[in-house]
């Protein structure tokens, strides 16, 4: 079987490219921020700052990469690879969360379900948010197509 790739104009792939780095950044950012949120609550229960902080840079920068390319797999309906970037960025994305469980003495159980309430709030945002994505991204693309399609016939 073979598989076409669609070309895309410099414009779009340098916006693609701009996102890319946009989203690396901010990964990044709240990583740093993340890290003194969850240091300054747990702090007292045994959490290592630095070593989360490492986790999570490490974590983060795989994130950064792999959901940008997940998004743009499933915009440009590559479904088999975005799912292998998307598997890769779910494993990315929860490793620091599991650390919390693991480089902590016992927490209490109100803390526990504070975290799992709020890493399920922060997972099903990111979700949202890149469901969005892949919606704005497919619309923008047809609309191109559609474009494209209308010159060619003129």
């Amino acid at each position: 079987m073979v598989i076409h790739q669609r070309q895309h104009s410099a414009e779009t792939l340098r916006k693609r490219q701009m996102y890319t780095r946009l989203w690396g950044g901010i990964v990044i950012a709240w990583s740093v921020i993340r890290t003194i949120i969850i240091w300054a609550a747990l702090g007292s229960y045994g959490f290592n700052p630095w070593i989360y902080l490492s986790i999570d840079l490490v974590c983060s920068t795989i994130d950064a990469f792999t959901t940008p390319k997940m998004v743009l797999r499933f915009i440009d309906d590559h479904y088999r690879s975005a799912c292998k970037w998307g598997a890769l960025s779910l494993v990315a994305y929860v490793t620091p969360d599991i650390y919390i469980f693991e480089g902590t003495r016992t927490l209490p159980t109100k803390v526990i379900v504070i975290l799992c309430l709020v890493i399920g709030a922060m997972l099903s945002l990111a979700v949202i948010t890149i469901v969005r994505k892949i919606r704005v991204g497919r619309a923008a693309r047809a609309e191109a197509l559609a474009r494209a399609a209308v010159r060619t016939r003129a």
